[in-house]
């Protein structure tokens, strides 16, 4: 018999950090990104986390998050006035306790699971700790339970599907480096896309380019554009804190920064994480105006295509958002998806029930792309 035990823990890494490592192994960036959560905090969520254990060693980590999700953060004018009011009349639907399973940051949202474990004992784990999130969740008198950006990669269990609703999220692109240099890659993109980037790289030389671990001389400059970005955001969920962004390159293997200069002035950066196995864009944010004006994003794209093909990284994650500037540049996407379950079971029947309006509504927000229901 199994001799399973459920703990909750107020700490997002709620394990010692080697078996953090165990639970999520390589190449997945989730342990030490727990810890640096953790240290920094992200405003307006208080984060934790489920662990199941098997004669006292963590066989199953659920990290958690709980915040405020308020609609009205998302609009602007007359709808952002109609949602305050209609936050204060219905709070669970408009302005929602929410306890979300996952991360807010990152590639996506990930389940640790111990490698050795067996079939068996992992069907008990899952089910003791989703039987815990529920329980939490009555107690916090959260309005909705959010198993958060997850997709294929994601570990959960099957018993998830059975409990709570899907619903479509935003896509991560990917592109596989199986070139071996930027000309063929060119060569690979439609005339279209060639002729684009032809045009918009006309103004390359006049950006300057730093690959640095070492940002302490430009941090002030990192978050000042961090922020501009948040606020320019319609998914921003939360803002990091100066720290996060001071302490990653120390906290994760292979965390490094590409500064972009126009005459002197740091006017963007993106935020890596480049390792043999592959590269992922964690942040990229640009001064709006000179940003569009110089044509950073695509600059970007392309100095780190060029990082991947010289180090032999065979993979780019690039990340969620603008899928169809991605798409063009030769981007594939990996589906993902959210579980979700209210508390009332008359709004959970409306959220269900109608998909393609719930999705009208949160693309008028700006928060769900077209296309996606």
């Amino acid at each position: 018999m199994n001799s399973l035990t459920c703990n909750y823990v107020p700490r997002l890494d709620g394990a010692p950090a080697a078996e953090l490592g165990r639970l999520f192994p390589e190449p997945s960036i989730t342990a030490p990104l727990l810890s640096l959560l953790q240290e920094s905090g992200i405003d307006g969520f208080n984060l934790s986390s489920i662990v199941v254990l098997k004669d006292g060693a963590p066989v199953l980590f659920l990290p958690l998050f709980e915040t405020r999700f308020d609609l009205s953060a998302f609009a602007e004018g007359w709808l952002k006035k109609s949602l305050k009011l209609a936050g204060r009349l219905i709070p669970s639907v408009f302005r929602p306790r929410v306890l979300g399973v996952g991360l807010v940051e990152g590639e996506w949202s990930e389940i640790g699971i111990d490698p050795q474990i067996d079939e068996g004992t992992l069907d008990a784990a899952s089910t003791m700790a989703l039987s815990a999130l529920q329980t939490l969740a009555a107690e916090l008198n959260s309005d909705v339970v959010v198993l958060y950006n997850f997709n294929q990669y994601g570990g959960l269990p099957g018993e998830a599907f059975k409990i709570f609703n899907k619903a479509h999220y935003r896509p991560s692109a990917r592109l596989l480096i199986n070139f071996s240099s930027m000309e063929e890659y060119l060569g690979r993109l439609s005339r279209a896309a060639r002729k684009d980037l032809r045009r918009k790289m006309r103004v390359a030389a006049e950006v300057r380019i730093i690959r640095s671990r070492t940002i302490s001389p430009f941090l002030d400059g990192i978050y000042k554009l961090y922020l501009k970005t948040v606020e320019r955001s319609p998914m921003a969920l939360g803002a990091h804190n100066r720290l996060f962004f001071e302490k990653i390159c120390e906290t994760i293997p292979g965390a490094e920064y590409t500064l972009y200069f126009v005459r002197e002035e740091l006017v963007a950066f993106n935020l890596l994480v480049v390792k043999q196995q592959k590269m992922v864009d964690i942040y990229f944010c640009m001064d709006h105006e000179l940003g569009r004006k110089y044509n950073l994003y695509v600059l970007s794209w392309l100095e780190n295509i060029r990082t991947c093909v010289e180090r032999k990284i065979p993979l780019y994650h690039a990340g969620q958002g603008t899928e169809k500037t991605k798409a063009h540049l030769g981007a594939t996407f990996i589906p993902s998806f959210i579980l979700f379950k209210h508390r009332r079971p008359l709004f959970d029947r409306l959220l269900v029930g109608q998909p393609a309006m719930i999705a009208k509504v949160l693309h008028l927000l700006g928060y769900w792309p077209a296309g996606v229901s």
